[in-house]
């Protein structure tokens, strides 16, 4: 009995030792199981985390390239604001110098035509004078028929007198035998009876030598005093320009430069743009655009004269041409194309009310004339660089 209570009670206690292993190893169990799936879960979670942020990287990434296309599209390069002007250089002091020495020559010509004017004007009065004198009588004829003096004809004062008069015809066209004429003859003017003195074969036809005498025409020459003020003029026009201070604002394109064409010439000299130098002048003049910074425009948008669409379509400017694809101004000469240019500008860009107007600054034009915020800058760098070749 007592062996059989030990048993029993043996084994109860072998039960009990048993049982919170077994429990243990479930819980262990159990637990490994929760951590390998919390580990499954977190991997997973951190993978669709890692993903998720690979996706917003991507996107965040299209979003910076978006943003700095953009960026540099709108991206404005600072236009320079200095304003040049240049009073006088070694090159327009020569050529105020070379057009005053021209004035000078042209002057002394137009002296020497006066003179020669007056000359063969008081020739012409002479010659009338003397006519009128001495062959007023029915007997003109007779009257300046001479006859070489002899002893037997007597001299009179009236002789004399018409010698001297003779003598002052001979002086006023420096003729030597007009002189010796008067010198050898008398004429019928002062004889009565002149014609039976008349020895046919030793007479002088005083009339016929008279008519034979040269008078230059007058108009001719008069003619060529007007040709000649006319250029004095223009000449001291050019010089009164080439006086004048040459001014770039850039914050102001509707300003005149005062450049003139040999400006023009001696700025672009070397580049492909030289050919139409005139044309940016005439542009100015007749449009109010600045003639330097029309000059930068076609520097910058031509390469110099030297793009595609500058050798074949005449378009120096670049206006109108948004892709290669665009058309642009086509004109027959580059000088219509940079005259269309200048139009627009001053019409659509640069007066109040104008379809483009923003203000009169190169930067003001940029806005509507080229999509680059850069290109204000760039002309006018270009049109500096022109100032300083003056």
């Amino acid at each position: 009995m007592r062996r059989k209570i030990m048993a029993a009670f043996v084994c109860s206690i072998m039960a009990m030792s048993v049982m919170p292993v077994y429990a243990a190893d479930d819980t262990q169990t159990t637990q490994v199981e929760q951590e390998i799936t919390t580990q499954d879960t977190t991997q997973t979670t951190k993978e669709k985390t890692s993903t998720k942020k690979t996706k917003d990287t991507k996107k965040s990434s299209k979003k910076k390239d978006t943003k700095s296309k953009k960026t540099d599209q709108e991206k404005v390069v600072p236009m320079p604001t200095q304003v040049v002007s240049k009073t006088s250089s070694s090159a327009i002091q020569s050529r105020i110098s070379a057009k005053e020495a021209k004035i000078t020559k042209l002057e002394k010509k137009r002296s020497k035509i006066s003179s020669q004017i007056q000359l063969e004007t008081k020739k012409s009065e002479a010659v009338k004078a003397f006519y009128k004198k001495y062959t007023a009588s029915s007997k003109a004829e007779v009257a300046l028929y001479g006859q070489e003096i002899t002893p037997a004809i007597k001299i009179s004062k009236k002789d004399e007198t018409m010698r001297d008069d003779l003598y002052e015809l001979a002086d006023l066209f420096g003729d030597k035998q007009l002189r010796n004429i008067a010198d050898k003859y008398v004429f019928g003017i002062n004889h009565p009876d002149f014609e039976s003195l008349l020895d046919k074969n030793d007479n002088c036809n005083l009339n016929q030598y008279l008519k034979n005498k040269k008078i230059l025409p007058i108009k001719p020459m008069e003619q060529k005093i007007k040709k000649i003020n006319k250029q004095i003029k223009q000449l001291r026009k050019q010089i009164s320009k080439e006086k004048q201070t040459r001014y770039f604002n850039p914050n102001n394109v509707s300003l005149l430069s005062h450049i003139t064409v040999d400006d023009a010439k001696h700025m672009l000299e070397g580049t492909a743009l030289y050919a139409d130098a005139k044309a940016y002048v005439k542009a100015e003049e007749k449009y109010h655009v600045n003639a330097v910074f029309l000059m930068g425009i076609a520097a910058h948008e031509s390469a110099w004269g030297t793009s595609r669409r500058a050798r074949e379509d005449n378009n120096l400017t670049g206006y109108g041409v948004t892709s290669d694809s665009a058309k642009g101004i086509n004109k027959a000469t580059k000088e219509e194309g940079l005259l269309t240019t200048a139009k627009t500008l001053h019409e659509k860009y640069l007066t109040p009310g104008g379809s483009y107007y923003c203000g009169t600054s190169a930067q003001a034009v940029n806005k509507h004339y080229c999509v680059g915020g850069e290109w204000a800058a760039a002309v006018v760098n270009d049109a500096y660089q022109l100032m300083n070749q003056l």
